[in-house]
């Protein structure tokens, strides 16, 4: 089903990226770890995994929601059911309760980078009007002068590390939100990206399909080691950017995929001495050895200090556009 998994994608979606068969932990039970075959992935630049059904075994989707919901929050990684066959009726069930599926040929929603697609001959259509990760960042590097437009496939390749039909499709989403149009050099052929406005202008047209980058915050007890690839966020990370050299921040980021892996101990962010962000992508992706601006300003969307909002007008304000 993997073969028809990736044939299936490249109609529309952008292929699926390298496959690594993976095993649950012993702790989980039978029923999860022998109901499906998994393997970590990519789709659409977006880490996942995929969750291939068992021939002869039966489904419902509030059991397949369930189940995967333990195998993400393990792994950190939206999980995808893919399955041969699907009753008409549970088609909806299964978008009722958000959960990833595909079945080959025919259907697709993946909600964790805005896709439902229907039909294998069509394109695929935005279920929400935002930029999943990739695209996200394809946009704030163009932004941070990270690369230039028109932008070539092969450089978000060399700054991103994805596929080439990873961006080709964050190249189309980009393009369908009025961002930007999609060319041909007319040499070779090559696919390229070209900005419909830049700098702030850009920003602001962007502004409605832009999210913050935090999908979750946890507590911690301990502040985390700096060798386990921990950045300084939020707030702390604000002031880091107008005073270098913070004495002892409070609050710290990491790419949520393989987070679970760390075995870090957590607790309830009330009353926490330490708070620890998950992020969509990795906080360092544009930044280097700390959180990049743009980044750092969408994180903090939300935030209701006076004075974290007069500090993120002057950022804005000093930032080389």
């Amino acid at each position: 089903m993997l073969t028809q998994l990736q044939e299936y994608l490249k109609m529309g979606l952008g292929g699926l990226g390298e496959c690594q068969s993976i095993r649950l932990p012993s702790s989980f039970p039978l029923i999860i770890s022998g109901g499906y075959v998994f393997h970590r992935t990519e789709m659409m630049g977006c880490g996942c995994i995929v969750a291939l059904a068992v021939e002869g075994m039966s489904y419902t989707p509030r059991m397949v929601q369930k189940q995967l919901a333990r195998v993400s929050a393990e792994f950190g990684v939206p999980v995808v059911f893919v399955t041969r066959t699907l009753h008409p009726h549970d088609k909806e069930r299964y978008l009722a309760v958000s959960q990833p599926l595909v079945v080959p040929g025919k259907f697709a929603y993946l909600p964790f980078a805005g896709t439902k697609q229907d039909d294998a001959r069509k394109p695929f259509v935005m279920t929400r009007e935002t930029l999943a990760p990739i695209s996200q960042l394809i946009v704030l590097a163009f932004l941070e002068h990270r690369i230039s437009t028109p932008v070539l496939i092969k450089d978000v390749q060399e700054l991103l590390g994805v596929t080439p039909p990873a961006v080709q499709n964050a190249f189309k989403e980009i393009e369908a939100l009025g961002l930007a149009a999609r060319t041909r050099i007319p040499a070779s052929k090559a696919l390229q990206l070209a900005f419909v406005a830049a700098g702030r202008a850009l920003w602001d047209k962007a502004q409605p399909f832009l999210v913050s980058p935090v999908k979750r915050t946890v507590g911690l007890l301990c502040a985390p080691c700096a060798e386990e690839g921990v950045v300084v966020a939020g707030a702390d990370s604000l002031a880091e950017v107008s005073r270098p050299n913070v004495q002892d921040p409070k609050e710290f980021a990491l790419p949520l995929e393989g987070f679970a892996k760390r075995g870090l101990e957590v607790v309830s962010t009330l009353g926490a001495p330490y708070r620890l962000q998950l992020w969509a992508y990795s906080p360092t992706r544009l930044g280097g050895s700390s959180v990049d601006v743009l980044s750092l300003v969408l994180s903090l969307r939300g935030a209701t200090d006076d004075r974290v909002q007069i500090e993120i007008d002057r950022l804005l304000e000093e930032f080389k556009w």
